[in-house]
Order: structure tokens, then C-alpha cells, then sequence
């Protein structure tokens, strides 16, 4: 029997036996037809560290095609998961993140301080930032004792929240001090969190979990139908907050032992585990 052009995009598919499915009908070209719901209705992907090597990495274009297509898919099929992003790098590289992977789903930007919305092209603000930290006087403290001594920089584009870069790599362990000292009193207000090879400078009432709760109050997805992907300690808010985690190997001990499948190969290449593990992926 011939098939319908949603039957023969189902068949593409390939679920790992322990995601939940059960059968709900939908009229699609005249016909009822049937299909599945499932436990994982979003796939949320940190960059640095997960689908890339980190800064000044080069791109795995070949991965970020096959999220592109389950992109596709999804937006045929919305019973089928989609992918998107959450990442504290700033709106601008997000952007062009999810142009690569075709997202049309909101992403989370600066590390749970807004998202950004590719249809209307909209960059919203976390309500959860209610301006009780003075980012401007953490700035300017942490320039003149860091940055302008010559002992960090500041990543550039961000616009609520902070991270910093020692001059000297092997330093990076040190920065929490540094910021610390540096901010005296005004280190109360923030929370210095370590990414792989930098130190997050977050107002209160931002982290990653704050993101993902307002992306899921947005989009009307809850938490439980997520899989996420993270690698460091920035993640483990948001990783908390989802049904289902998973973690490269190349991932920080804590997200590791949070995580519920832990890849045997890092960064991309752990992706592509993951993807296979949990059986999400389109076959042509």
C-alpha cells in the first residue's frame, strides 16, 4: 500500500525502546492517520564543549546537518522532537547557531538571560533578571583589576551577563579567585560559575535553569519532555530541571554523574552517541 507522505517520514525514524510512545490520531492531506507522542519533545544542546570543541573550534558541519533535518522534520510533524539551544554565549552567536540547524524554536542566550526567537526575530529579556545586581559596577571593578592589568579579558558581545578569559590559559583555575577579590562586596550580588576554559559572571536570578523554565513556559513544553545535552558546571541548573540528560566525555565529573547516558567520545563526536543511544535520528 502506498504510503503517505507522513507514514514514509515516520519510517525514517528510529526510537530507543525505552521512550514512552503511544498512538494519537491526525488528519494530515484528508487522512486520519496515526502517530506517536512521545516522552521527548525537545532536544536542547549546549555549543562549547558539546556540539563544538569550544572557542575558535571549527564547526562539525556534517552533525549540525543531521540536527538541521530532524529540524525539518519536526516542523512537518510537530509530534516529532525538535532541537534547539541553550548557551551562554551572547544573542548574536546564537542566532547563527540556529540558522545552522535550522531551528525555528526558541533558544536560550547568556546563559539563561533571555531568549531568542527566530520567528519575528525577537531577542526577549529572562523576567527572572529583576536588576538587583549592579552588572555595571561588576564590569567596570572587574576591568580595572583584571582586565586592564593584563591578567583577563572579557568575551565581547554580551549584554547581561559577564565572562571572563585569563591572558594565560593555564591560569583559569584562578579566575574565581581573582573575581572574587577583585569584587569584594559586589561578589555577593553575582554567581561565578566555571565553564570548561572560562568563568561566568551571572547576575541573581540567572543561570541555565532559569532559561529553560521560561523556554518551556514559552513554548508550553515541559521540562520532563526534554533531553539535555551539557558539559560543565554552567549546565548542571538546567540539566536538573530535565527529564532526560546526557553528557560527552569530555564533560566536568558533576554533570557526568548526573547525567543519565554519558558518551564514550567527546565534544561532536559524543553528540552522534547520544543522538544513536536514545535513537534520534533520520535515515534517507
Amino acid at each position: 500500500m502506498k504510503k503517505t507522505a507522513l507514514t514514509a517520514i515516520l519510517s525514517r525514524w528510529h526510537w530507543h525502546a525505552g521512550i514512552e510512545l503511544a498512538a494519537n490520531s491526525a488528519r494530515i492531506c484528508g487522512q486520519d492517520v496515526r502517530v506517536p507522542s512521545m516522552t521527548i519533545r525537545l532536544l536542547v544542546f549546549d555549543i562549547d564543549g558539546v556540539l563544538t570543541g569550544g572557542e575558535a573550534q571549527a564547526l562539525d558541519l556534517e552533525l549540525l546537518g543531521r540536527l538541521a533535518a530532524m529540524n525539518r522534520a519536526a516542523r512537518q510533524n510537530p509530534a516529532l522532537p525538535a532541537v534547539t539551544l541553550c548557551t551562554g554565549r551572547p544573542a548574536p552567536y546564537l542566532e547563527v547557531m540556529l540558522q545552522a540547524i535550522d531551528g525555528h524554536l526558541p533558544g536560550v542566550f547568556e546563559n539563561g538571560a533571555g531568549l531568542y526567537f527566530p520567528d519575528g526575530y525577537r531577542f526577549v529579556r529572562n523576567p527572572a533578571l529583576d536588576g538587583r545586581t549592579d552588572m555595571r559596577a561588576v564590569r567596570q571593578r572587574l576591568e580595572e583589576r583584571l582586565v586592564r592589568t593584563g591578567l583577563a579579558f572579557f568575551q565581547p558581545g554580551k549584554e547581561y551577563t559577564l565572562t571572563l578569559f585569563a591572558e594565560e590559559p593555564a591560569e583559569t583555575h584562578r579566575l574565581d579567585s581573582w573575581a572574587t577579590e577583585a569584587l569584594g562586596p559586589l561578589s555577593q550580588t553575582v554567581k561565578l560559575v566555571y565553564s570548561t576554559s572560562c568563568l561566568n559572571v551571572l547576575p541573581a536570578g540567572v543561570d541555565k535553569g532559569q532559561g529553560i523554565a521560561y523556554l518551556s513556559q514559552s513554548l508550553g513544553i515541559p521540562p520532563e519532555a526534554m533531553l539535555g545535552v551539557g558539559d560543565s558546571d554552567v549546565d548542571l541548573p538546567f540539566l536538573a530541571l530535565v527529564g532526560h540528560r546526557a553528557a560527552p566525555a569530555n564533560a566536568a565529573p558533576a554533570v557526568k554523574q548526573l547525567a543519565d547516558y554519558v558518551a564514550s567520545r567527546p565534544a561532536s563526536a559524543g553528540v552522534r552517541e547520544i543522538l544513536d543511544h536514545w535513537r534520534l535520528e533520520i535515515r534517507d
